[in-house]
């Protein structure tokens, strides 16, 4: 069977949340962001190892968040996001997966459902991105009549 890795890109600074520490290191119930995330991918079968790209400054806040999750040794992003997933397909070229999947730390909701889609779409296609319905239509409601 295809070999299949996790690239997790954490580098990002989450700069417009205003919040001290970026996004990514954030508790959500009590789990950081980026764990619920890489426990995502850990717990899918198909998934054989997850390679997690951090930001420069972030090891201390990396080493809290990802505990004892069983991932390979992190490596740290450059200056874009672009770099960053350069440097962790790099990472990965000791025992070069047949496919990697590349997601971002920050979006700790993706499902085992759309991971297998994605591994099903890449029998017959070279790249798959996921994609999710937006909402066209925002309202606020103010409480006033």
């Amino acid at each position: 069977m295809a070999q299949c890795a996790a690239l997790i890109l954490a580098g990002g600074s989450g700069s417009r949340l205003g919040s001290d520490i970026p996004k990514q290191y954030l508790s959500l119930n009590g789990v950081s962001i980026l764990r619920r995330t890489v426990d995502t991918f850990l717990a899918h079968p198909d998934i054989d190892a997850v390679q997690v790209v951090i930001g420069a400054k972030d090891r201390e806040l990396y080493n809290v968040a990802i505990g004892d999750a069983d991932v390979r040794p992190s490596v740290t992003g450059g200056a874009s996001r672009q770099e960053s997933g350069r440097i962790g397909l790099e990472a990965l070229t000791d025992d070069a997966p047949d496919y990697v999947l590349i997601h971002d730390a920050a979006r700790p909701f993706i499902d085992a459902a759309t991971i297998d889609r994605v591994l099903s779409a890449l029998v017959t296609s070279s790249a798959v991105l996921p994609s999710v319905p937006v909402t066209d239509t925002l309202k606020r409601s103010t409480g006033d009549p």
